[in-house]
């Protein structure tokens, strides 16, 4: 599925990650999923991350979900935006969406939040260090675009807010349904509905920090080392100051640290499973069925899907399923290939070509679920 009138490498050459880009009616025909009340019943269930932002006179208030029916009806008729994470992993029409996206590496998707504006609703002046498509699916939205950000721009003092001290707009927009703006990290933006029954779906892609990186990878190579091997001392000269950290001591350290870290295998293994790792992975595992009750399941005609928000990546040595790796053999590349171009929500019939115990393995990791498990 492409997006209208779009060349996706020139726009990985020329756009991505560098400038906001307008892509007018990229989707024609734009038909939205939901509408407000479904995604304000979504709100109101327990486990799903969602907020309200009102703003009141250049005063902004930021309320948490789960809410309630009657926090609704309390809103004012204006200048108020709901908005709800993760809408894609509970609702299929929507995560069909993100078929417009692949030209950027699966692994990298996070997922689409859905948001709500009534007249004048927003969420402020901000900037995101992530990138985002923001696709409007129902009524208008205004959006200011100013420019790059960094940890050293101002944010003004609002309460649970990352809202900028100081906007200024570079470019406008006005989107209808099915234009699509895209917004790469740290570039300052402001969408502001205008008129009711504004809906926007951010696709936002995953960016762990260095930090994060580094931090991962070195508890897992610690994971799997053997806390009896100790530090051991390089040569040692008697007539040193006994208080100095020698530089021959700092390579020894450094040359044992690159030893661990220069392990390409390890290095592939563990940034598959950090990239399709899944917030409370655990809910997801299901060990109700033994191997063979699982097979006798398909062989009864049970149909599997690939569950909404699986992620899903692979290398040549492993298919990356929400957090884990699972070896494979050379002679199911392709068909690993395959599994990782379904979309969620999708019946998986290459499946049945790979190893009954692979098949298996992704069913109980809570990556493939039968058909009416999806609906739960």
């Amino acid at each position: 599925m492409a997006l209208q009138n779009f060349d996706p490498q020139a726009f990985l050459d020329r756009v991505w990650q560098r400038e906001a880009l307008l892509l007018k009616d990229a989707l024609p025909g734009f038909q939205c999923p939901l509408d407000g009340n479904e995604l304000a019943g979504l709100a109101c269930e327990d486990g799903v991350d969602s907020r309200i932002i009102i703003e009141n006179d250049g005063v902004w208030e930021l309320r948490n979900g789960p809410f309630k029916e009657d926090d609704f009806s309390a809103l004012p008729a204006s200048r108020w935006t709901l908005l709800v994470q993760s809408v894609d992993h509970y609702l299929p029409e929507l995560a069909d969406l993100l078929a417009h996206f692949r030209f950027i590496p699966r692994w990298r998707t996070e997922d689409i939040m859905v948001s709500y504006a009534c007249d004048g609703g927003s969420v402020g002046p901000h900037y995101d260090q992530y990138d985002v498509f923001l696709v409007q699916g129902s009524g208008r939205r205004r959006w200011k675009v100013g420019g790059h950000c960094s940890v050293h721009t101002p944010l003004a003092s609002q309460t649970g807010l990352r809202l900028l001290e100081d906007f200024s707009v570079e470019q406008e927009f006005l989107l209808d349904a099915g234009d699509v703006l895209y917004v790469p990290p740290g570039v300052a933006h402001w969408g502001i509905a205008e008129g009711d029954d504004c809906i926007t779906l951010s696709v936002g892609f995953r960016a762990p920090s260095e930090a994060s990186l580094l931090s991962d990878y070195g508890d897992d190579i610690a994971s799997f080392l053997d806390e009896s091997i100790r530090y051991q001392d390089p040569k040692l000269d008697a007539k040193a100051h006994p208080a100095e950290i020698s530089g021959d001591v700092r390579q020894h350290v450094k040359s044992l640290i690159l030893q661990h870290i220069d392990n390409d295998a390890h290095l592939g293994r563990w940034f598959g499973e950090m990239m399709t790792r899944v917030p409370d992975q655990e809910n997801f595992v299901d060990d109700s069925l033994s191997l063979e009750e699982f097979l006798l399941e398909l062989a009864d005609g049970e149909s599997l899907q690939l569950r909404l928000g699986a992620r899903l990546a692979f290398d040549d040595d492993y298919l990356f399923a929400d957090g884990l790796g699972f070896p494979y053999p050379l002679d199911q590349r392709d068909d690993v290939k395959a599994l990782c171009e379904i979309e969620c929500g999708i019946t998986i019939d290459i499946a049945h070509r790979l190893s009954p115990d692979m098949m298996y393995a992704l069913f109980c990791n809570g990556t493939l679920c039968f058909y009416d498990d999806t609906q739960d």
